[in-house]
């Protein structure tokens, strides 16, 4: 429900009255007349419904009402005040939101963002990773990075990018097992492997020659950055994409276990609401960029 305030005008009104104890004074300090401070006055009473000022020989003193309103209302008008400096003369950046799948967000995007926030300076952006469920809408984000497959009718889109998926170990899990690199596809299957909800080693199997029989798995993880973390940590092999372990497998956390990899035709997408392509054409060209230094 609306509720309605007095005017900032008046209160200010009562304020330099109370503290100068005259109506004149506070006058001359707002340059206004006494008849206007008078008249400020007499209205936030009116709005209150008691006196502030007992007014009596000339001169006016202020009610156990106008005491207690004038050591609370200070503090409020020194917030507004603080919260008017706080946006006057201040250079708004254009925000751009942009709904980041979690899984790209941990293992690729939040060590890019130096370089993305570089790239647009004059940008604001803000970052949210929104469950699967509430990804259909568009009324808080205006830009979104979407693994899929491309068939998405809610927005605009455009591939950020192919990939690949490889089996990847820690050098430490190699280590304990005793072997070196490359290592065959029977002997991936001999170690302790990472199963993935969305993903299954059968295509993989199938590209290497095996038999297309799912292999058990020590740990299955929902999240595959966490899987990656978990590759790294040295507890078992796993099934990644190229993007999503590019960090770990450049500084050494993590090799590819031999040559086979397969396509990935679940890739990552950049979809916008319609009519939004000028707004985060801008994003969208440094995060294909960063994506091609990433696979290069």
């Amino acid at each position: 429900m609306y509720k309605r305030y007095p005017s900032v005008q008046s209160m200010n009104a009562f304020i330099q009255a109370a503290r100068s104890g005259s109506f004149s004074s506070a006058a001359r300090k707002l340059d206004l007349t006494h008849s206007a401070i008078s008249q400020q006055i007499r209205a936030l009473e009116d709005f209150i419904g008691q006196p502030l000022f007992v007014r009596e020989g000339g001169g006016s003193n202020l009610t156990d009402a106008g005491q207690l309103f004038a050591s609370v209302l200070s503090d409020g008008l020194a917030q507004i005040d603080r919260a008017l400096s706080s946006v006057q003369n201040r250079s708004v950046a254009r925000r751009l939101t942009i709904d980041v799948d979690s899984e790209l967000a941990q293992s690729w995007l939040n060590p890019r963002l130096p370089q993305l926030l570089e790239a647009l300076p004059e940008h604001e952006v803000v970052l949210l990773s929104m469950p699967r469920s509430d990804r259909s809408s568009f009324e808080r984000v205006d830009l979104a990075l979407r693994y899929g497959y491309g068939d998405w009718d809610d927005g605009e889109m455009t591939q950020i990018c192919a990939d690949r998926v490889l089996a990847v170990a820690s050098p430490a899990l190699l280590e304990r097992h005793g072997l070196q690199l490359p290592i065959s596809p029977a002997q991936v299957l001999q170690m302790p492997l990472l199963g993935y909800t969305r993903r299954s080693w059968i295509a993989w199997l199938e590209a290497a020659g095996m038999a297309a029989v799912e292999p058990a798995a020590r740990v299955v993880f929902d999240n595959a950055a966490n899987l990656i973390a978990a590759a790294e940590a040295g507890v078992g092999a796993g099934l990644v994409r190229g993007l999503l372990a590019a960090d770990a497998l450049r500084s050494g956390r993590l090799v590819a276990l031999n040559e086979t990899q397969i396509t990935a035709h679940y890739n990552l997408y950049a979809v916008w609401p319609p009519g939004h392509g000028e707004r985060v054409a801008p994003m969208v060209e440094v995060i294909k960029k960063l994506a091609l230094r990433t696979q290069h």
